[in-house]
């Protein structure tokens, strides 16, 4: 048979699945909150990418008529 001393043991070495719920309960949220972070994180990296094609484009468009006026 299993001693009380032999039981302590076990408990002191392992969690209980209450232990091991709540951990997993904080983990979850934690990794929830990362997530909305990356999705906001990837709306801003799309909102600066879209700024800065657009800027590229008025540069190039302005070369272009640029060099046009000044060949023509």
């Amino acid at each position: 048979m299993i001693e009380e001393q032999d039981i302590e043991r076990l408990k002191e070495i392992f969690v209980t699945r209450r232990e091991c719920d709540s951990s997993m309960d904080e983990v979850s949220k934690k990794l929830a909150n990362d997530s909305t972070e990356l999705a906001l994180i990837k709306q801003q990296l799309n909102t600066i990418s879209w700024v800065a094609k657009t800027t590229l484009a008025s540069v190039i468009g302005l070369l272009v008529t640029y060099i046009g006026t000044t060949l023509f």
